[in-house]
């Protein structure tokens, strides 16, 4: 099993919005397929069974485009979330430290 260990914030936040971008990719190639299929769906070009066939084909497999973006990004949102968590922890850890130095501290 692989495990992800977050040492740099930065770097952590830098991967989550590379996966931002790739989601935004995804969602425009789907609506340029879309656009696509539009385009030459049922045109004096291309019409008869097979376009019909191709269509119908193309509309069922689409229904797979919403489901692949939510997924992506309810990956991304727990992400964000992993890493907030992670900075919230940080934070009450330092200040929990800074408060108590002086306890700590045997020469005060």
């Amino acid at each position: 099993m692989n495990k992800i260990a977050i040492t740099d914030y930065n770097q952590f936040n830098s991967v989550i919005t590379s996966f931002e971008n790739s989601l935004n990719h995804i969602k425009e190639i789907f609506a340029n397929e879309k656009q696509n299929i539009e385009n030459i769906n049922a045109t004096d070009i291309w019409t008869g069974k097979t376009q019909e066939v191709i269509y119908t084909k193309y509309k069922l497999l689409s229904t797979n485009f919403e489901p692949i973006e939510g997924a992506f990004q309810i990956y991304i949102d727990f992400l964000k979330k992993v890493l907030q968590d992670y900075q919230n922890i940080e934070n009450y850890l330092n200040q929990n430290i800074e408060e108590n130095i002086t306890n700590i501290d045997i020469n005060s």
